[in-house]
């Protein structure tokens, strides 16, 4: 299938090429976005009906075989709009330390690790026990219900572990610990629980949820906890540290790695989020490839919107329009104007007064990751509320 689609692309393009010169090259770029969209469009809908799995760049996969069947890493694990802290280490420069995190502990840089076709942002710990904390104003932003995703990378060797600490209110000491090793994890003071399956080296995705006692950890989509009851009903913050294999090579070859980590406060009120941000970023406003068309899915999050708004009649915002980096600059810039304005319109329609409404397009001037890959392009496309002063 992916070589026939190959030759099809060849003729294409020297068919484009041959009759219509530059123009052509635009127009197949066009297409080929297209032909690109609609083959994700259809991943995506395999990934809830029939379709087994979803191939990576570098050739791994979204699908794992557990002891019960076929898992899936949740791609919708995490509601972006509801994310409190995100870092994937791209827009930082190699050997400083992270610009968005607290140094605890040993020795953290940040880095780049090419593995394949694939090259990330990365922060690594070149000191066996390295440990940070997300940096905030105060230490109290967990709370009851909060939801954590991370991907790092296992080398099968050694003593390899990444640690969460979470801490309450009450000491200086962790509350309680959750232990991500190469094939296993290890929640507290639990016994350990197995990953199903002989476990390669290679990057893993840890998804951690709590809310009010109940724990969940998921690792490449498989359910290794499901606590509904750790004596703990709230944290208020917390610290990662790796234990790696890196410093006993003397090359650094195996240093400990993290690719992405994500901090989510589930069922945060709206009206909070934007008075304490200044902002809400939205990223599950869909529409159609280069076009404004609002989709239907798109509805509830712009009604939760409206909904905050006439509870609070004086507030005023600004809509703002972002999109990836795919096509030019210019037409870019336009379609993010005219999303911004069918927010606007939508919100209009919803019984908001349009004076207390402004619309902007950026296009792709304000990149919030500068990666080169569906997920980073994902990341910058989003519409913003912007709460005026």
């Amino acid at each position: 299938m992916g070589t026939l689609k190959s030759i099809q692309m060849v003729i294409l393009s020297v068919l484009f090429l041959t009759c219509y010169g530059v123009q052509g090259q635009k127009l197949l770029r066009k297409v080929k976005k297209q032909v690109e969209d609609k083959a994700a469009e259809v991943m995506d809908e395999g990934l809830n009906g029939n379709k087994q799995k979803s191939e990576k760049e570098d050739g791994r996969t979204d699908e794992y075989i557990t002891a019960s069947g076929k898992s899936k890493i949740n791609p919708h694990f995490i509601d972006r709009s509801n994310l409190l802290f995100f870092d994937n280490f791209d827009n930082e420069k190699p050997g400083e330390f992270p610009s968005k995190w607290t140094q605890v502990d040993g020795t953290v840089e940040n880095g780049h690790f090419i593995s394949g076709n694939r090259k990330d942002g990365v922060v690594q710990m070149v000191s066996s026990r390295s440990e940070i904390k997300p940096t905030f104003d105060k230490d109290d932003y967990l709370g009851e219900s909060f939801k954590i995703e991370l991907e790092h990378h296992f080398w099968q060797q050694g003593n390899e572990a990444y640690v969460i600490q979470l801490f309450g209110s009450r000491s200086s000491r962790p509350a309680y610990t959750i232990y991500l090793r190469g094939t296993n994890v290890a929640p507290g003071s639990e016994s350990l629980a197995y990953m199903a399956g002989k476990q390669s080296p290679g990057w893993f995705t840890s998804q951690i949820s709590f809310n009010r006692g109940n724990l969940k950890v998921f690792v490449n989509g498989q359910q290794l906890v499901n606590n509904p009851d750790i004596n703990i009903r709230e944290f208020t913050h917390l610290s990662l540290y790796t234990l790696s294999p890196g410093s006993t090579r003397g090359d650094g070859h195996t240093k400990a790695r993290i690719n992405y980590f994500m901090i989510a406060k589930e069922g945060l009120p709206l009206y909070d989020r934007i008075v304490t941000n200044g902002r809400i970023v939205v990223r599950d406003i869909y529409f159609d490839v280069d076009r404004y068309d609002i989709k239907p899915e798109s509805y509830p999050s712009l009604d939760k919107i409206v909904k905050m708004m006439k509870e609070h009649p004086n507030m005023e915002v600004t809509i703002e329009g972002h999109t990836d980096s795919n096509g030019s600059n210019e037409s870019n810039l336009t379609l993010s104007e005219n999303r911004a304005g069918a927010v606007k319109n939508y919100m209009v329609s919803k019984g908001i007064k349009r004076y207390r409404l402004a619309s902007k397009g950026f296009g792709e001037e304000k990149p919030v990751s500068l990666g080169n890959d569906e997920n980073a392009w994902a990341m910058n496309r989003r519409v913003e509320f912007v709460l005026h002063n």
